[in-house]
């Protein structure tokens, strides 16, 4: 069932990724944001379609315009470090488009940790960031370990609760590898991103059990008709027998490294729209050799595929195997956008005097 909700010829139009950044980087500069910060945005977005995370792909160019138009984002936003070390920083986004602020954050961390080995940076007065994975791997191009989280507006229950209390809160984890495929963590802190309820929803398809409830408890397999006070997601792990808890703790630990580290707020603080995000990076030379990093890394990479495989599945995978094939197959036939938010698209486009290249 879970294949059910994804992206394929049928409902969806592909695009090369080119023009892609090019409409989405024109949408951003014709509401005012700054070509730098438009680029940077668009980037963030198309990242997020090309790796096959649709729900955080270029479509959400959209509600961000939207947002800036209403004066809900502050554009031009003004980025300040609040409070400063030498491995840490404490940074406000302003107000702005979080992918931007998201962004700066981590170009931060990983100059700090080029200087002192290690990089921190909380960051408050924030907004959505999307694909929280992608400020983790900004950190493999300069043979770092990257790591990146965000907060969210409530749409999660704690464990044994029957309300939504916490967001989804992502955690991203990139480490580079040699001659494999770099190790990519991108997971939500419950047992789905909420993005696939509303997919799921404008698909048309069914939800499986175990990914939301009704707060009396009982399963829910139809997607949702938005948010409502009557049903929540699950944390990850969905009952106490198979690790809610685990999910639960996982989500408050984001909340306290995002929110209550940045005196930002935690996730049932926040206004909708609202998102609080840190970001680390290390430098592994300080530690050890990289290129004997990267063998070690390709090392347990080999073992883990080389794993039998239960006889349901193909293979074992690793964190980031899905990504990278969606990104090879995407990046050579085109990005699948929805069909009905391609047409929203071209037609936000229109509507704001843009050229339509898609």
């Amino acid at each position: 069932m879970p294949n059910q909700v994804k992206l394929n010829d049928t409902n969806s139009t592909r695009v090369p990724a080119a023009d892609l950044q090019r409409q989405v980087s024109a949408i951003f500069q014709k509401v005012g944001t700054p070509k730098d910060h438009a680029e940077i945005a668009a980037r963030v977005l198309v990242s997020a379609s090309v790796r096959g995370v649709d729900t955080h792909g270029v479509a959400n160019v959209i509600g961000y315009s939207r947002a800036i138009e209403n004066g809900v984002y502050t554009i031009p936003q003004q980025m300040d470090i609040i409070s400063e070390s030498e491995t840490t920083a404490l940074m406000s986004g302003g107000n702005g488009i979080g992918l931007v602020s998201a962004h700066r954050g981590m170009e931060i961390a990983i100059e700090k940790a080029r200087k002192y080995g290690l990089g921190m940076v909380s960051i408050r007065d924030g907004h959505h960031v999307g694909m929280v994975a992608y400020y983790a791997m900004m950190a493999l191009e300069h043979d770092m370990i990257g790591m990146s989280m965000t907060t969210a507006v409530p749409a999660v229950r704690p464990a044994f609760g029957a309300k939504s209390m916490l967001g989804t809160n992502p955690i991203g984890f990139a480490a580079p590898a040699g001659e494999e495929r770099d190790f990519v963590l991108d997971m939500a802190t419950s047992t789905v991103a909420s993005g696939k309820v509303a997919l799921a929803r404008r698909l048309g398809v069914p939800i499986p059990a175990g990914w939301a409830i009704t707060t009396e408890g009982g399963e829910i397999t139809t997607p949702p008709d938005g948010e409502s006070p009557d049903w929540t997601l699950n944390p990850l792990g969905g009952i106490r027998e198979q690790g809610s808890h685990k999910g639960y703790g996982l989500s408050v630990m984001v909340d306290i490294l995002c929110g209550v580290l940045s005196g930002g707020g935690f996730s049932s603080q926040l206004a909708r729209g609202e998102n609080m995000t840190w970001t680390m990076a290390i430098d592994i030379a300080r530690f050890r050799d990289i290129d004997d990093f990267k063998a070690m890394m390709d090392d347990m990479i080999r073992v883990l595929h080389a794993t039998p495989a239960l006889l349901a599945e193909d293979r074992v995978l690793v964190a980031g195997d899905p990504e990278a094939d969606a990104t090879d197959d995407r990046l050579a036939n085109g990005v699948p956008v929805e069909n009905g938010q391609y047409e929203e698209m071209r037609a936000r486009a229109v509507e704001l005097g843009v050229e339509v290249v898609i």
